[in-house]
């Protein structure tokens, strides 16, 4: 798994809109001023001189940023690859931040490392998003270590990811709970929790997701089902918020930007052996060991090679505390998925089904 493709998919999205508003108000202003004998401007030029404008309006307000000093994140599961390099990141932008471990209580080693590499500002709690009374504890802590001048809390980056896959008659059901209890209700509870804090800033709530969440791939039902899920739950969430000021914003890596961040060589193999173990006999007997063999091994492609390269990842979650205005959803994808996504959301699903199933 080599370097990603890094695309700048979110900026193209924000500059479609302007240039497509230049182009429909260069045809109707240069009609009117033909017509009214006013001026013989050409459509061209007008639309040109639109671009220009409406494009260098967008880039100011594209990187327009907060200031770090005095604003607080939460982040969840910072044991992963992505949730420990977001949090040192922010924290060396000068966040004040806190992070939820899984075994901080355990003596987890990548705890104590995180700790030692950041500011006196970075707090380490223990955080198992599927407990109610960690959940309830983190909150009650992080409102008593908020900084002096802030009554609130200015992000809350829900990156916790539990990574199941398997055919929906192959998956045990106990599987699916703890998809939904992982990705999904631990998501929708913490957001409940913290949106009082995170309103009296007019901050935002982050949710990492998954390209996924939007495309659907045999194989990957339990995963999809859930990041399908959270997809619905911020946009709804979102509409919301509106009123409150405050932002929801979804972060969608693609499986190949993440790589072998959710899913390691070991993981494959303990889901695949738990799997097999779990089918009744007439189920191993329809679809055969070869077959399910070879299907497992197929996700071998994101688990084999080079440490995968979190740069567009770390980026996108970066924008998405840092912008003043920040987008509604980044992703950082390949230019297949990219395709990928528009074909499932703009074609007839007959035709993602050929193409990719």
């Amino acid at each position: 798994m080599g370097k990603s493709e890094e695309l700048p998919w979110d900026l193209f999205d924000r500059c479609l809109l302007p240039v497509v508003f230049s182009h429909a108000a260069a045809v109707i202003l240069s009609t009117i001023l033909n017509t009214l004998y006013i001026s013989q401007v050409s459509t061209f030029t007008l639309f040109l001189w639109f671009v220009i404008s409406s494009l260098g309006a967008v880039f100011f307000y594209h990187n327009l940023k907060v200031t770090a000093a005095g604003k607080a994140v939460f982040i969840t599961d910072c044991g992963s690859r992505i949730g420990y390099a977001i949090a040192r990141q922010l924290d060396d932008l000068g966040f004040t931040i806190f992070a939820g471990f899984r075994d901080k209580d355990a003596g987890s080693e990548t705890a104590k490392k995180l700790k030692e590499e950041s500011s006196g500002r970075l707090h380490v709690l223990q955080l198992d998003v599927t407990s109610e009374r960690q959940i309830l504890a983190a909150a009650l802590y992080i409102k008593e270590n908020l900084p002096h001048e802030t009554s609130g809390l200015w992000a809350v980056l829900n990156s916790a990811t539990w990574a199941p896959f398997g055919e929906v008659e192959w998956v045990p059901f106990a599987v699916y709970n703890q998809a939904v209890e992982v990705n999904l209700l631990s998501v929708i509870r913490i957001t409940q929790v913290f949106l009082p804090l995170v309103r009296k800033t007019k901050g935002r709530i982050v949710n990492i997701v998954s390209i996924l969440g939007r495309i659907a791939s045999p194989f990957r039902s339990p995963y999809c089902t859930v990041k399908f899920g959270v997809e619905a739950f911020s946009d709804c969430l979102r509409l919301e918020m509106r009123r409150w000021g405050v932002d929801v914003v979804v972060v969608e890596p693609g499986d190949y930007t993440t790589g072998n961040t959710w899913l390691t060589d070991q993981e494959l193999l303990s889901q695949a052996r738990h799997m097999w173990k779990s089918m009744s006999d007439e189920v191993r007997a329809e679809y055969g060991e070869d077959y399910f063999e070879k299907t497992v091994r197929s996700l071998e492609t994101y688990t084999k090679g080079e440490e995968t390269d979190l740069t567009p990842v770390l980026r996108a979650l970066t924008d998405s505390v840092c912008r003043t205005f920040p987008l509604s959803r980044y992703t950082s994808v390949t230019r297949a998925e990219k395709l990928q996504a528009f074909v499932a959301d703009h074609l007839p699903r007959s035709v993602y089904d050929i193409i990719y199933t």
